[in-house]
Parts: C-alpha cells; structure tokens; sequence
C-alpha cells in the first residue's frame, strides 16, 4: 500500500537557493520535488541531540585506563607512521 502524501508550498526562498536545490537535484538524477522530500525525511529521522545527549548520558562511565587524549594521540602516531612506511618516509613530519 502506497503511503499517504500531501502537498507542501514554501514561499520566499530566495533564487540562488532555489538554483542551488535544483543543481544539487539534479546532480543526483533526482527532480526538485524528489530531492527536498529526501532532505526533509532525513532530516526528521535524526534524533535531535539533546535527545541523543540524554541517551549517552545515561551510560555508565567507561575507564579507559589512561586519558583518552593520549590514546588518541597513539592512534595518530600509529596511522602517521604507516603513511610514513607507504611513502617511504624516513622521517615523522615533525608537530
């Protein structure tokens, strides 16, 4: 069974945004009307953030062991000298 569908006027969007929506319509083979109803569907499907905010705030505190800036500076330096190796750099770019 097919959906209900209504219709909906927007007024006053200025032209260069209309010229826009109907590039960005067009590059994904879409028409006008095809590509805003996607955009407005995604954008009510995302949960707001406070909401999101609510949800993780309720987890419990995770303990990492250590500062999680410092493994995240690991991870970097870990991802930095594997492009170093693919490049065949003998050495880091310095910070």
């Amino acid at each position: 069974m097919k959906p209900k569908t209504t219709d909906l006027q927007i007024r006053g969007i200025p032209v260069k945004t209309r010229d826009a929506l109907r590039r960005k319509a067009e590059s994904k083979g879409l028409s006008m009307s095809q590509y805003l109803v996607d955009l407005i569907r995604r954008d009510v499907e995302k949960m707001p953030l406070d909401e999101w905010l609510g949800l993780v705030r309720k987890d419990p505190p995770v303990d990492l062991g250590k500062p999680a800036a410092e493994i995240l500076r690991e991870v970097h330096d870990e991802e930095d000298a594997r492009w170093d190796a693919y490049f065949g750099s003998d050495t880091p770019a310095e910070r």
